[in-house]
């Protein structure tokens, strides 16, 4: 029996790429999506704190890009001494704590029109393109949960179905609350579930760039 390894080539048919931003002009055109969307996905604020973010040396940003139109982005916080980001951190840290590798997800921006517009590359829109970029980061870099504080009622039901529950002393009816996610749970899924969005998840997929030097997880 056989078992070399050869990966699939596959032409996604145009310049289509999801990866973690590395350049100033990632950053840039990151900057420009913010204006242009208005609006974090999951309910929260795009403005950032006052001075320099101190969160940010801990901070990979995760970018869709199509035919050079950045058109998806997330921040991914990893936990450090800092803690995380939350705003119900004090109450949750010793629940969170718990867990071995924790993300966390906010400032979700997605070009007006993109979120669920089906392309070849992207069969389920740059959501899709942008959680499929997310989770296989989030495997390669051994995170075990990723939270996020949701304000918007309809995308936390869509959480929901993806898996993810309120954390534990956090009021799901609250103005914001905080959601928890397992990273195995949602890559379980990909070999048992009966819709092809799971599978899409975990596809080998040359489009998705994670090669790159991003901070560590403490």
């Amino acid at each position: 029996m056989d078992f070399t390894f050869s990966e699939t080539k596959r032409d996604p048919g145009r310049d289509c790429f999801v990866y973690p931003a590395h350049s100033e002009l990632d950053r840039i055109a990151l900057a420009g999506l913010r204006r242009r969307a208005g609006a974090d996905l999951l309910g929260g604020s795009l403005d950032g704190p006052a001075a320099a973010d101190p969160f940010a040396p801990h901070t990979t940003h995760m970018l869709v890009m199509v035919e050079g139109e950045l058109v998806a982005a997330t921040e991914l916080v990893a936990y450090s001494p800092l803690g995380l980001p939350l705003t119900e951190w004090p109450a949750l840290r010793g629940v969170l704590r718990r867990s071995r590798r924790l993300v966390q997800v906010r400032r979700t921006v997605v070009r007006p029109g993109h979120a669920d517009r089906p392309l070849p590359e992207l069969p389920h829109g740059a959501v899709g393109g942008l959680l499929k970029g997310c989770l296989q980061w989030a495997v390669s870099h051994d995170v075990s949960d990723v939270v996020m504080e949701v304000a918007a009622p309809g995308v936390a039901r869509r959480l929901a179905q993806l898996g993810a529950t309120p954390v534990e002393g956090s009021r799901p009816d609250a103005a914001v609350a905080t959601y928890r996610l397992s990273v195995n749970e949602l890559v379980a899924r990909g070999f048992r579930a009966g819709s092809p969005f799971y599978g899409y998840l975990l596809d080998y997929d040359e489009s998705v760039l994670l090669r790159e030097h991003v901070p560590a997880l403490v």
